[in-house]
């Protein structure tokens, strides 16, 4: 069974393809948008989201970020990226290659995102006052059942101490085993 990757936050989870459809989303956020905008702090997507969390504070400038990135994939069209490993059938890939714009290819990766950050931002505004409630991070994640709630088993501690040159835990396929 091939395990799919989506985003998940405050509740939400949104199937979005493979693992190689994710990273080559953010592939194309550090190839195409990042040299038009040094200045901005790309970490937060390029670091945070894409292999941890993002913290409730770190929303509103995530996106931000993401709205940049979707105006630079607006003005790309689909040759920005070599589709001949996804033809030949070395990648699995869940994209539309029909599609005539990196925004259009990816258009449903922006939608999860913003539905996950709206959810989040909800769900601690309607349950902040519960002692017992604990926010729900926008994060990229396993969306297939039964991986899925593996994965929210994660404790953040262990995203939190992702060294710098790890790969995202989604990316590995390697849920680590934690003490609970």
């Amino acid at each position: 069974m091939l395990i799919k990757i989506g985003f998940r936050g405050g509740g939400s989870v949104y199937e979005l393809g493979t693992d190689s459809d994710m990273q080559l989303f953010f592939d194309c956020i550090l190839y195409y948008v990042l040299p038009k905008y040094p200045d901005q702090n790309w970490s937060l997507i390029t670091d945070r989201l894409y292999r941890r969390y993002l913290k409730l504070e770190e929303l509103d400038a995530a996106v931000a970020l993401m709205k940049l990135v979707e105006k630079e994939f607006k003005q790309l069209d689909r040759e920005a990226f070599d589709w001949s490993k996804i033809l030949s059938g070395q990648v699995k890939s869940d994209l539309d290659r029909a599609k005539s714009t990196l925004f259009e290819i990816f258009g449903k990766y922006f939608e999860a995102f913003y539905e996950c950050i709206e959810c989040a931002i909800r769900n601690y505004e309607w349950f902040k006052s519960d002692p017992d409630y604990k926010y729900q991070p926008v994060m990229v994640a396993y969306t297939t059942i039964p991986d899925l709630i593996t994965y929210k088993l994660i404790p953040l501690s262990v995203f939190d101490n992702l060294q710098p040159d790890e790969k995202p835990i989604w990316w590995t396929g390697k849920i680590p085993k934690t003490t609970t």
